[in-house]
């Protein structure tokens, strides 16, 4: 080997080399430590998470440095550690990274893996009569559903072949996957009856069981369990002496909101918040006696997210107004609901999606990350669970 080329593998080699002894002196001569859950980690650590509905990534965050201990130099540095990564964005299945560090100085890296392993659950009518000759499908089920993570379930529902041609008694399966691939049955029970039967019109409903979930979808076919109210109701400020409820979350969203808009000489009006479902049942039952389309702008009971504690009803008066979103205070809040959480609902060009008219009045709090995103996107809530 000639000089030359000797010369040429030193002075590559140096550099190399100089970064090679400044990582071993970072992790070995600052002597830093890290420990989770009591058990000493890499500067790597990763995990698998279960998907809930309702997490967010915050929390995640928060639980990973609940039980993490960062120590250097055998000085305990833990509560300057603080996350470094921006996290505000709505949880879906798939891998996120956090950084943990002191200013732009990383120290630990958290990497989690969030899947849905979970079935979907089904229940509902199990035993049925048809009448002979005529067709029973999955139209004529009565059904609930629930998954955490896909709000399309309904779509996915199927029933084996019923054969109708012959009195008896005969049996089905019922089907139902998510979209990661979990699958749940029924079985149910046709007796076929050789008579006038009405093979009824059955219904197959979305059933929201995590009430907890700020984000939760409500829509004439998701639906919330009967009976089920909030219990963390709080009275909130507004313009007018009318008293009004919201959830505390959503109550100390908008206290924020309210405060901003009042800074900003905005007159702000609530004209309708938290509803029993006592009360929406009679509002529906009104609007129907004198409209037969009352549906397409007044929810059912227990499809009302005015009975989630997480809607509102605004106005610059005491009154609804087409006009809303070109007035003051709707373009205000065009600007920044979402800053604070809140979303139009029911936004124009939406109707068949949202399956209610637009109402620029109508708010629902669905906290800042999901707001945000909706709004980039401009996306409805039904877009945002049909999309990911």
């Amino acid at each position: 080997m000639n000089n030359v080329k000797l010369n040429k593998m030193i002075l590559l080699g140096i550099p190399l080399l100089f970064l090679a002894t400044a990582v071993y002196f970072f992790l070995s001569g600052s002597n830093v430590q890290i420990e989770y859950q009591g058990q000493q980690i890499r500067d790597q650590y990763r995990e698998t998470i279960e998907y809930r509905q309702g997490l967010v990534l915050q929390e995640i965050s928060d639980q990973f440095l609940s039980q993490l201990k960062v120590t250097k130099d055998d000085q305990d540095i833990t509560a300057d550690i603080e996350l470094l990564t921006n996290m505000n964005e709505p949880v879906n299945l798939g891998t996120y990274t956090f950084d943990y560090g002191i200013d732009d100085e990383m120290y630990v890296r958290y990497v989690v893996e969030i899947v849905d392993t979970t079935a979907p659950v089904i229940d509902g009518t199990k035993s049925y009569v048809a009448q002979i000759g005529k067709p029973f499908t999955k139209e004529n089920l009565q059904l609930t559903v629930y998954d955490a993570y896909d709000m399309d379930l309904l779509s996915t529902i199927s029933l084996s072949d019923i054969d109708t041609s012959k009195a008896g008694i005969k049996k089905g399966i019922v089907k139902i996957h998510d979209q990661s691939g979990n699958e749940s049955t029924m079985e149910i029970e046709i007796e076929v009856l050789d008579k006038t039967v009405n093979n009824e019109q059955g219904e197959q409903l979305f059933l929201q069981k995590d009430t907890e979930d700020l984000t939760l979808l409500l829509n004439p076919s998701h639906v919330l369990p009967d009976g089920w109210e909030p219990d963390d109701l709080q009275m909130i400020n507004h313009d007018a002496n009318t008293a009004h409820y919201l959830r505390k979350e959503a109550a100390d969203a908008w206290e924020q909101l309210y405060a901003a808009a009042k800074q900003d000489g905005i007159a702000v009006n609530v004209v309708s918040s938290f509803r029993t479902q006592a009360y929406q049942e009679m509002l529906f039952n009104s609007y129907l006696e004198i409209d037969p389309d009352a549906a397409s702008y007044s929810a059912r009971p227990r499809s009302s997210e005015h009975e989630l504690g997480l809607a509102l009803d605004l106005s610059y008066d005491d009154q609804l107004h087409d006009d809303l979103q070109t007035s003051v205070l709707g373009q205000w809040m065009e600007k920044h609901a979402y800053q604070y959480g809140w979303i139009v609902r029911y936004p124009e060009g939406k109707e068949d999606i949202t399956q209610y008219i637009y109402e620029p009045w109508h708010y629902r709090y669905v906290g800042v990350p999901l707001a945000h995103y909706l709004h980039e996107q401009i996306l409805s809530l039904e877009e945002y669970y049909s999309n990911r």
